[in-house]
Formats: structure tokens, sequence, C-alpha cells
């Protein structure tokens, strides 16, 4: 039998054309010469003048409807910030976070309100001590030189390299253009405890503390049937890493420094004739200067892609790479007459913004969002017959991104974290407090009486306040990587649900992914990821399909082994040290971060125990002690660590944005634009452009991320309907008629 695993992957990327390598290995490439010939920030090129943004219909009222806000959010914000104040603190047990049991003796309403506002708490601290930025003070983002004047398309449209969103002046009255644009640098999420005096690199990451191998095969790797997460299904496992390819990469620097990770005698990788994996080592940062306040900063490294919210993954983080996937009529992005996306004649893979760590999964949702902007653009087109191709393109696009953000805030996040008070603690995040207590069924970001407050009238459409300088951390990246989510096998059923085959993983991923899609359709894969569910973050329920694979530079890989070796590399605390960190008190012991007795026993055989008996806990790596933590909120499908960076990070990528704040209103967006955004779910949009979808469990269930299932629903599966008060009864389904 295993002889066979070689052949199984020779045969895979025989099948999937690994060797022809990946677009985005070229383009980084590029950009990386001329980041270190001249430096982050370039020029945009010239879009000329956006027609005039439509206006708000005449309102005679519209000045005491502001006022009106103005007074509501003064007065609002400040009670509810003493309130917080008061309500909010005492978050933490001996160990754990515990707002999630606060108010259990209170009625339903009181004690939902009670957990928000411990989660807006702990948000508030994170804001003020967790986001550090990694130039000194003084520098530029980039170091870029600082402009007076903004190019005119900017002020309404985003650019394709994340520059120019930040337009705050300092004293001299000059603007950074570069904050969070590609090619700039990650931040850090540290400050409790050491700050950035903690980042401290590994000399030997592979094999300090311990071997990153030994720990994949021994705290990583499944040890019997894989666990699943009952109430998150495949496109939710998809959607994550759609999501990170937006926002967050370092890049592959396959001409770099590589490092080995040696192989135990017994390790099943020597099958493959190799007696170590070789990994290439990040690319350092080529904007480090050598004197000055710079020379005294931690490592730090650059992110290849914008920091925003913007659907750079569609888009592309560079000029070339946007003008490349535009037809350059209507507004529209290039797809074929059949839907589909074109092929790069390379590398046999779809072309997109960002086609690294290609699947089908991803393929697809890269397909739906391409036709979404197309349909934006056709819309917009009908409304405004005068606007030109880049109007038309520059807008579909705002209004695309933010229909993603707002998925990702108000179905996916409660998708994954199912629980009572972070549903409405994200309501109360997009829509703000008001809304979404008293908005109803179809809730609007932009109300009538514009509460001038991000808690009571929402973070989007209002002004950002004091909110920190935007950039992702590095342990943001580390944080939501959740490769465990994905599986080793798809069950591919047909488009009427019949199960056709059980193909391996690394069988879906780069030319496999269009030939899957052709043969199969659309429809049939849609159905396969709506009815399987993901796998489960927890520990040994990493995939096996990653721990030996074939990626571009390395013949045989371990994405487990590499993901402990990035955080060592790049400086990311330890587990109890990124909790001291973020204000969460350490764990003692391996015994106490959970009641997993096997799991306990592993990590003490793997990490060990110092000269007293006490367990070196200390060493336990960030992605272990994720995986491992047995104590969390009620319904998570992570702990509390990980949701420390989360709600932070989740708030923060609204609030940096302006086009989130100050910038989402009519005048940008058009009538029309924010209409879609407020009236569009991840279900109108599988069924506005596959509306043979209607026959599956899709049409039974409120949101798409949850399991696709046929007649009466679940709770253990479904939870977020006992929450939603949409249905009179609802368990019976959406759609009871389907079968």
């Amino acid at each position: 039998m295993a002889t066979d695993v070689p052949d199984e992957l020779a045969a895979a990327n025989a099948a999937t054309g690994i060797d022809r390598g990946e677009h985005q290995a070229t383009v980084f490439a590029e950009h990386i010469a001329r980041v270190r010939r001249d430096g982050a920030f370039i020029e945009p090129p010239d879009l000329g003048t956006p027609p005039p943004g439509p206006q708000p219909a005449p309102d005679a009222l519209r000045g005491a409807k502001v006022a009106a806000g103005r007074v509501l959010g003064a007065v609002g914000s400040g009670l509810l910030h003493r309130v917080t104040s008061l309500l909010g603190r005492h978050t933490s047990g001996r160990i754990w976070t515990n707002w999630y049991a606060s108010g259990a003796h209170l009625p339903g309403p009181v004690s939902t309100s009670v957990k928000i506002l411990k989660l807006a708490h702990m948000r508030e601290t994170l804001f003020a001590n967790n986001v550090v930025r990694t130039y000194a003070a003084g520098q530029a983002t980039g170091f870029a030189e600082p402009q007076s004047q903004v190019p005119a398309f900017a002020r309404r449209w985003r650019t394709a390299d994340g520059s120019w969103n930040d337009l705050s002046r300092d004293e001299a009255g000059r603007i950074d253009p570069m904050v969070g644009a590609a090619y700039t640098r990650f931040f850090r999420n540290v400050g409790d405890d050491q700050g950035l005096a903690g980042v401290r690199p590994r000399e030997n990451p592979a094999s300090d503390p311990v071997s990153v191998r030994d720990v994949s095969r021994k705290l990583l790797a499944p040890k019997g049937p894989r666990v699943e997460m009952p109430f998150l299904n495949l496109w939710g496992g998809a959607w994550i890493q759609f999501q990170n390819h937006d926002w967050i990469s370092h890049g592959t620097d396959l001409d770099g420094e590589t490092d080995t990770i040696p192989l135990a005698e017994d390790d099943p990788l020597r099958e493959h004739g190799i007696e170590h994996l070789e990994v290439r080592r990040s690319l350092s940062d080529p904007t480090r200067r050598d004197d000055g306040a710079d020379r005294d900063m931690p490592v730090t490294f650059l992110n290849e892609v914008t920091h925003w919210w913007d659907a750079s993954q569609i888009y592309g983080s560079d000029w070339e790479s946007q003008h490349s996937l535009r037809a350059h009529t209507g507004g529209r992005l290039i797809v074929n007459d059949d839907g589909s996306l074109p092929l790069d004649p390379e590398t046999g893979t779809e072309r997109s913004g960002f086609v690294r760590n290609w699947w089908v999964g991803l393929a697809m949702l890269h397909t739906l969002f391409a036709r979404e902007h197309n349909a934006i653009a056709d819309t917009l087109a009908r409304s405004y017959p005068d606007w030109d191709d880049e109007a038309l393109f520059q807008t579909a696009r705002l209004v695309n991104a933010a229909l993603i953000a707002r998925i990702h805030t108000l179905e996916w996040t409660p998708a994954i974290l199912p629980n009572e008070a972070l549903l409405s603690g994200m309501e109360a995040n997009w829509f703000g407090l008001v809304t979404s207590l008293l908005g109803g069924e179809r809730k609007q970001a932009l109300e009538d009486v514009p509460i001038a407050s991000r808690e009571l009238g929402g973070i989007v459409g209002n002004a950002p306040g004091d909110a920190p300088t935007y950039g992702l951390s590095e342990e943001f990246v580390s944080i939501y990587r959740l490769h465990s989510l994905l599986p080793d096998r798809i069950r591919l059923v047909d488009a009427a649900g019949d199960e056709l085959a059980s193909v391996p993983f690394q069988r879906t991923r780069h030319a496999a992914s269009p030939a899957l899609l052709a043969e199969h359709g659309f429809e049939a894969l849609a159905r396969t990821l709506g009815e399987q569910s993901a796998c489960a973050l927890v520990n040994n329920n990493y995939p096996d399909s990653l721990r030996a694979i074939t990626v571009p530079g390395a013949p045989v890989a371990d994405i487990g082994a590499i993901d402990l070796y990035r955080d060592r590399e790049r400086g990311v605390p330890s587990y109890n040290q990124l909790r001291r960190e973020l204000g969460l008190e350490p764990v003692p012991s391996f015994d106490a971060l959970t009641d997993d007795r096997d799991c306990v026993a592993t990590l003490r055989e793997v990490y060990g125990t110092d000269a007293d008996g006490h367990d070196n806990i200390d060493d336990m790596d960030l992605l272990v002690g994720t995986l491992s933590e047995g104590h969390r909120p009620t319904g998570f499908g992570f702990g509390e660590t990980l949701f420390q960076i989360f709600i932070l990070n989740a708030s923060l990528r609204l609030l940096g944005d302006r086009f989130y704040t100050t910038d989402f209103r009519e005048e940008i967006y058009t009538p029309e634009g924010i209409a879609w955004v407020d009236g569009t779910t991840m279900k109108d949009v599988l069924l506005r452009h596959y509306p043979d979808l209607a026959q599956t469990g899709l049409a039974n269930v409120s949101n798409a991320f949850e399991p696709w299932d046929i007649g009466p629903l679940s709770p253990e599966r479904h939870p977020l309907r006992a929450w939603e008060g949409r249905h009179d009864d609802p368990w019976a389904g959406d759609a009871p008629d389907v079968r």
C-alpha cells in the first residue's frame, strides 16, 4: 500500500499540471524587482476625471435629519461608552474569557446585549493596544514621498494597488499615499506584554524548539477519519481562502534561500526518495534601511497584495493585471460565452486577479463574483448610459467588493461561529445597534436619519473616528490560514444529487479545476460543495492531502510543517506569548488547555517538561495551541485566542477603509449600488447566475454556508435558524417541497 503513495502524488501532479507553475509567481518576481529598483510607490495611470456622481434626491428635511443623527450619535455614544466601560469589563475568568456566559440570569435580549457590550470592550482594548505599525514614527508607508495633491479619480474609485485610500493629512497637510497598498509591510498585533521587542524570529525554525515535521506528524496528522464541522459546508471552507487571497500573501521567492527539514528514519515521506524537505525562506523586506529608526525595527515582510478589503483577488493588485482582466467595454470583466473564466495558456488554470494555491472551490468563487461584477456593471450601464467603460468598471468593482465584505460579515462569520451574541454583534458592526435591533428583516446600512456613531449607526457609512492607521498583520496571516477546513476528498455529486465519485483533493487543483468544471458543470460542483461539510478546526485534523503535496519550488511539501515554520521564521509569538500580548491569561499547562487526554499526552511528548516537571507550554506553537484549545465560546468553530485576532481585524478591515466609512454613500456607490449591497446574499448570488440551484438544498436554507440539506433541518446543522426570527417553524426549511 505504501508503495502506491509516490505514484498517486505523481499521477495527481500530472493531472493538475503543477509543473507548469503559477502565474502569480511571475507577477511577484517582476514587482519585487521593481520595488528593489524604484521603491513601492508608483504613479497611477491617468484615468481622467470621473463623471459627476449621482446626487441624493431633494429632501427638505435632510439638514434636520443629519443634525438629529449627530445629536443622537453624540448622546448615544457617550452613554454607550460609559455603559460599555462599566459592564464590558471583567471578560476573563482565571484563564478563559467569559463574555459568552455573561448575563445568563437575565432575560434573553438583555443577556445578549451584555455579551455584545463585553465584545465591544474587548475590541476597543485591542484597537488601543494591538494595532502596531511597523514603520518608525515619521516614516511614510513604503518610504513614499508624502503627497499634497490627490489624483482626481482616486477620490471616487479604488486604485489597483491599494494606494490613495487613506486621504488623512498630517500637520503639514500631506497625505501618506501608500497606506494599505501592495508591497508594503505587514503590521503586528502584539502590544500588551513585550510588543515589538518580543518579535524574535527563530534562528532555526525547522527545529527550534522541536522539529516542525515531528509536530505535524504527531499533532496535526489525523489519527482516524476526519472530524467534520456539522454546521459549515465546503463553500465556507473555500470562502476563507478566497478572502485570504484578497488580504494577505508573502509571495514565493522561487530563486531565494532554501532551508531543510530533516525527516525521521520512519517518516513516510521518505518513500518519495528524499531524506529531508526543502522549504523556501520568506523573502526578506527589500525596503529595509540600514540607518536611522528603521535599523531598530524587528524583522519585517511585505504583503504582495493590497491590505484592503477590495476584492483584489478578482481584480489584481497592480494596474497591469487589472488591465489584462478587463473586457474594456461596458465596464465588464472578461468571461467566456458560457460564463466560465478564460484559461491561462501557460498554466492551464483560470485567469483571475490572484491565482495561487488554486483548486476548484476557488475557481468557482472567482467565476461567481466575476459574473456578479458583470451583472452590476450591466445594471449601472442601464441607469447611467452616459458613463464610459472606466466609470462603469470602477463603480461595479466598489459594489462587488462591498457585497463580498457584507457576505463575509453577516453570513460567513455567523456560519462558522454560530452564537446568538456573535450574530447580533456582527449585525451591529455593519448596521449599528439601532438598525440591528429595529431594522426588521431587510436591513440597510444607510438609514434615513444617519446616526453619527459607529456603535449605534454602524461602522459602514459612518466616520471612522480615531481608528488606528490601517494594515494587516503577521499574526492575522497565521491565524487566518485555517487549512484544517479543507477535506482530503471531494464527494462529487451530479446536479440531481446522485453521488458520482470520491475525488482526491489534490486532483481538484490547478489545471484539473477547469477540467472538472467542464466535465461536470458548475451546478453539480456547487451542490457538491454545498452538501459536504468542512472539516473541524481541532488537533489531529489537518488534511493529509496537504501534508504530502507538490507546490511550485517543492516537489514534496508538508504544508502543516510549513505553516509552523513560517510562524517561527517571521517572529510570530508562540501560543502563550500571543495570549499575553492580547491581554489574555497564559494557559499554565497542557491539562488546562484541553480535556482530551490523548492530546495532552501527545503535547507533553512533543514539547516536553522542564526539570521541575512543568509542561513546556510556552514552547507550544501558535497553530498547535489554537487547534488544541478545548475551551471555546458556545457554538464556536474555533477558540478564543484566534477569536481575539478575529474581532480586532474584522472591525479594522471596515473601519480603516474610507470606502466602507465616509465614502460608503450614494454619490460614490450610486443608489443602485447601495441597494445591491443591502439586498443581496450569497444565496442570491448563486441563484442569480445558476438558477437551477433552486432545485437543490440551497433553496431550503437561508445561509448558503450551512449544509444544503433537504427536508426538515436540524439545530445541530443549522443553529443560526434559532435566532433569525424569520419563520414560525425555523426547522421546517425554506423550501420543504424540494426533493
